[in-house]
C-alpha cells in the first residue's frame, strides 16, 4: 500500500467515525424528545388543567420556533461558511471544497447528462478495496456473513471514480428489497414496543378496575420506557453490534410483549415493579434504532448510504402503523378478560 492509499484509507475511517457520531447524536436527540414530550404534556395537563387537544395544538408553536431559528440564524451561518470556502478556494485557483460525504442528489446531478444508455444497473461492477463487485452483492454479502460485521471504522469504501453511479427505479426497488437484514429488525422491534405502549400498558392498573389507576400506570410506564430509549440511543458511540445481535434484540422485545400480555390477564406479577421491564423495552427499542442505522452506514458503499438509510427508515414507520391497528384489538381482548368496558373495537375471540 502506497503512502497516498494509506492516507485515503485513514480519511475514509475518519469519515465513518464522524458519520457514526452524527447518527448517534440524531438518535439521542430524538430519544430525549420523547422524555421532553411527556414532560410537556404532564406540565400542561396536571399543572394547568389543559386537556389533550389544546396541549397538542400549543405544541405547534415549536414548528414556528424551529423555522425562525433556522431562517434567521443557522441558514445565514451556513451561507456565510459556503461563501468563505468558495472565496478561499478561488484565491488558491482550486475547485471549491465540498463535504467528504456526497449526497445522493448531487450524484444524480452529476450523471443527468450521461443519457439513459449509460445508466448503471445493480450488476455493474464497482471497485471496492481493489475488488470488482456489484452494489447488490455488497448488501447480500454483508447481511449473510456475520464475519464481515467489522467495526464501523473499517467499513469498505467504494473508489471515488465510481461515486457518480446512478440507479433506475427498478434497481432502487431491488436495492430496497435487499435491505431486509436491516428493515426486519427495525419493523419487528417497533411493532412490538408500540403494541406494548398502545395496547397492553393501557390495560394495566392497580387495581385494573380503576380507570385512573390504568391512566397512571400508562403515564409512568411510558415515562420509564422513554428513559430507556434515550439511554440506549445515546450509546451508539460506545459499541457497534453485529447483525445477529441486531436480530436478537427484536426477539427479546417480542418475548417482552408476550410476557406483558399474559401478565395483564393472569396478574402473576402485578405491581409497579413492572416499570423495570418497561425500561428494558425502551433499551431494546433505542438500541435497535441506533445500531440498525449505524450498521447500514458501516455496511453500505459510500454512494448508496444516503439512499439505504432513507429506505430503511420506512421500516419503523410501518411497524408503528401495524402496531397502532393491532393495539386496538389487543386492548379490547385484555379488557374482555378483565371484565372491563370502554374498548373501541370488539375482541375477535
Amino acid at each position: 500500500m502506497t503512502e497516498s492509499e494509506d492516507n485515503d484509507r485513514k480519511l475514509m475511517k475518519q469519515g465513518n467515525i464522524q458519520q457514526r457520531r452524527s447518527i448517534t447524536a440524531f438518535s439521542s436527540g430524538t430519544g430525549l424528545a420523547g422524555i421532553v414530550g411527556y414532560g410537556y404534556k404532564a406540565l400542561f395537563s396536571e399543572l394547568f388543567g389543559w386537556g389533550l387537544t389544546p396541549t397538542v395544538w400549543s405544541a405547534m408553536l415549536f414548528a414556528v420556533a424551529y423555522w425562525l431559528v433556522y431562517s434567521r440564524g443557522l441558514h445565514k451561518i451556513e451561507q456565510t461558511v459556503h461563501q468563505d470556502t468558495s472565496i478561499h478556494s478561488e484565491d488558491e485557483n482550486e475547485e471549491p471544497i465540498h463535504s467528504s460525504v456526497t449526497s445522493e442528489s448531487s450524484l444524480l446531478m452529476k450523471n443527468e447528462n450521461r443519457g439513459s444508455d449509460n445508466s448503471p444497473i445493480l450488476d455493474d461492477r464497482l471497485s471496492v478495496n481493489g475488488e470488482s463487485v456489484s452494489p447488490l452483492e455488497i448488501v447480500e454479502n454483508q447481511a449473510s456473513n456475520s464475519n464481515t460485521m467489522q467495526s464501523l471504522e473499517d467499513a469498505p469504501q467504494i473508489d471515488s471514480a465510481d461515486s457518480s453511479r446512478n440507479l433506475t427505479s427498478i434497481q432502487r426497488f431491488t436495492l430496497v428489497l435487499s435491505l431486509w437484514p436491516y428493515t426486519i429488525p427495525l419493523f419487528t422491534v417497533y411493532a412490538a414496543e408500540y403494541m406494548l405502549q398502545a395496547g397492553v400498558w393501557s390495560a394495566i392498573g392497580f387495581p385494573v378496575t380503576s380507570a385512573s389507576s390504568r391512566a397512571q400506570f400508562y403515564q409512568y410506564s411510558n415515562w420509564t420506557y422513554q428513559a430507556g430509549v434515550f439511554l440506549s440511543r445515546s450509546s451508539g458511540n460506545l459499541c457497534a453490534v453485529s447483525l445477529p445481535f441486531l436480530w436478537f434484540m427484536p426477539f427479546l422485545q417480542v418475548v417482552n410483549l408476550y410476557f406483558f400480555w399474559m401478565n395483564s390477564i393472569h396478574h402473576f406479577w402485578y405491581n409497579y415493579g413492572l416499570l423495570l421491564l418497561c425500561f428494558f423495552a425502551g433499551l431494546l427499542g433505542g438500541g435497535v434504532y441506533v445500531q440498525g442505522y449505524s450498521r447500514v452506514n458501516a455496511d453500505m458503499p459510500l454512494e448508496l448510504k444516503e439512499f439505504a438509510i432513507a429506505s430503511v427508515a420506512i421500516a419503523d414507520s410501518l411497524g408503528i402503523l401495524v402496531a397502532d391497528i393491532l393495539s386496538l384489538y389487543i386492548q379490547s381482548c385484555i379488557y374482555k378478560q378483565n371484565h372491563l368496558d370502554g374498548a373501541v373495537v370488539d375482541c375477535p375471540y
